[in-house]
């Protein structure tokens, strides 16, 4: 029986590490539908099963991916108002998504969360106690906070100038869909539309939950 590594793979020690970097790579370049273990062990040039010597199981691999998003998050704010500090931390997070989409899927649907994030959580929840917001009316507010990001993350990662859909709301009939027509063409290019989007659209949320200053 031959002694030999199997032809392409390498004898080099993997890191949990290297595989966590080449599953954010995967995931960002591919979506999360690419990170399986068969393809990260061809990525990495070992066998699928070396990489449970590094990662227990999807679910870790995963959260050891989190994990490695949430480091990258800026330190929350510490001065300003709450109404800056808030603002601050939405945007950070709303960079965050657009950077790393495949983190919403994750979120959402496999019901996993860095414990990582715990000093932004507590910073946002510092800064509604600051401003006067009650404990549960915090809870929600948030709540509606973290929705809105989500939404518009989805929102802005599928709006490309050639996908299907924008192609249709360019070639509806004015004369028939007037009002759609004119808001289609009082759009900004993609891109710059979400951002200006999403500022505007977390001050009327923010003044919901803050008042007007």
């Amino acid at each position: 029986m031959s002694t030999h590594p199997a032809r392409g793979r390498r004898t080099a020690r993997l890191s949990a590490d290297a595989v966590v970097a080449t599953a954010i790579r995967l995931a960002r370049s591919e979506g999360l539908a690419a990170v399986s273990m068969r393809r990260l062990a061809d990525e990495s040039g070992v066998s699928p099963m070396a990489l449970y010597r590094h990662v227990a199981d999807r679910a870790d691999l995963l959260l050891r991916m989190l994990d490695a998003v949430a480091d990258e998050l800026a330190p929350p704010p510490t001065g300003g108002t709450p109404r800056q500090r808030l603002t601050v931390v939405m945007h950070d997070m709303y960079d965050t998504f657009r950077r790393d989409p495949w983190v919403v899927q994750v979120l959402a649907t496999e019901g996993l969360a860095s414990t990582r994030v715990l000093p932004v959580l507590e910073a946002v929840f510092a800064a509604f106690a600051d401003a006067g917001v009650e404990p549960v009316r915090a809870r929600d507010a948030y709540a509606m906070l973290f929705s809105f990001v989500f939404g518009e993350t989805l929102v802005a990662h599928h709006d490309h100038a050639d996908s299907q859909a924008r192609s249709m709301m360019r070639a509806i009939d004015p004369a028939r869909y007037p009002h759609l027509s004119a808001v289609i063409a009082s759009s900004a290019p993609p891109g710059v539309r979400d951002r200006e989007r999403f500022a505007g659209n977390l001050e009327l949320l923010l003044d919901g939950v803050l008042g007007v200053d």
